[in-house]
């Protein structure tokens, strides 16, 4: 079986690496923190709170842009800016050719 990798699979990848580092990174904060000799004293979880809650706010947002641009199609056809860009290249061409043929 042979795996395709196109625009999609490659961004799939990347997302659920993203999403296992920030929950790996915040179970290991977590665990650090508890262990620490900060929450044996009772000194309050703001601090923790404020590091998680940062962790957990920025991957929602990298999901909502990665989920958007899937919706939006933005994985559909990721050659076509450079074959647009190529076509346009060709026309100026064909009309600076057509020009000179003219003058």
């Amino acid at each position: 079986m042979k795996i395709k990798f196109n625009a999609k699979t490659i961004a799939l990848v990347i997302t659920v690496l993203v999403v296992f580092f920030v929950g790996g990174m915040i179970v290991y904060k977590t665990i650090e923190f508890f262990s620490s000799p900060y929450s044996k004293d009772g000194v309050d979880l703001r601090a923790y709170l404020v590091q998680v809650s940062a962790n957990v706010l920025t991957l929602i947002g990298w999901l909502l842009i990665v989920g958007a641009a899937f919706l939006k199609g933005h994985f559909n056809n990721i050659e076509k800016p450079k074959t647009d860009l190529l076509d346009l290249h060709e026309k100026i061409e064909n009309y600076e050719k057509q020009k000179k043929k003219g003058a």
